[in-house]
């Protein structure tokens, strides 16, 4: 009897630790989810990159120039464009990522001779009530061979577009910058010149074209 009793209480003291161990093994794993939640919540916010505006340069029209100069009848003759605007967005350090976009009000244009001017903007030129505007718009800028820059885009006139490369000199002003340059198109590649004005004894297909505009760095 003694010995049965002995193997008894053995027996039910082995059970109740089995019990208590059990009890301690479980609550490690009960409060495993609750503390990683928050490790997988702020995971998103932790990798998304910072990004910052390039900066932004808006014409300052009383300082800039847009001339041209193109042969008639055999003589130099020039002009100019009173009305255009320029932006720039210019990163030195990311030029792919800089652009450039002008819009020039053709029924501005001043060659000193009212008579000329109206033959300008008449149909079988410019024809500036049909196509009020040329633009050139560039979505990168890149390095030259010499070193210099250029904007690399697309140059529009008479709703006749082609990809042009614009040589571009850039210039620190207290303001902002100077942007300057020189190029060189042919009129009738964009239509300019119909009828009668398709002859280049009278006008002469290639226009050169030289600007310097005035750069004003935007607050916002």
């Amino acid at each position: 009897m003694t010995n049965y009793l002995a193997i008894l209480g053995a027996t039910l003291s082995l059970f109740a630790a089995a019990c208590h161990a059990s009890q301690d093994t479980a609550k490690p794993a009960a409060v495993k989810p609750a503390a990683a939640a928050p490790a997988s919540a702020a995971t998103p916010a932790a990798t998304t990159p910072a990004t910052g505006a390039r900066p932004r340069y808006t014409q300052n029209a009383a300082k800039s120039s847009l001339k041209f100069t193109f042969e008639q009848a055999g003589a130099a003759a020039s002009g100019n464009f009173k009305k255009f605007t320029t932006v720039l967005i210019y990163d030195e350090k990311n030029l792919a990522a800089s652009s450039l976009n002008v819009r020039v009000e053709i029924a501005s244009v001043d060659t000193q001779e009212p008579e000329r001017d109206a033959m300008l903007k008449d149909a079988d030129l410019f024809n500036a009530a049909k196509y009020p505007a040329a633009t050139f718009a560039a979505s990168s800028l890149a390095k030259r061979a010499d070193g210099g820059l250029e904007a690399v885009g697309k140059l529009t006139i008479r709703d006749t577009t082609h990809d042009l490369r614009l040589p571009l000199t850039l210039k620190p002003t207290p303001d902002g910058l100077e942007l300057s340059g020189k190029t060189a198109i042919k009129r009738l590649d964009y239509g300019v010149g119909q009828g009668e004005m398709k002859a280049t004894d009278s006008v002469g297909d290639e226009v050169k074209i030289e600007y310097a505009v005035s750069l004003v760095r935007s607050r916002s």
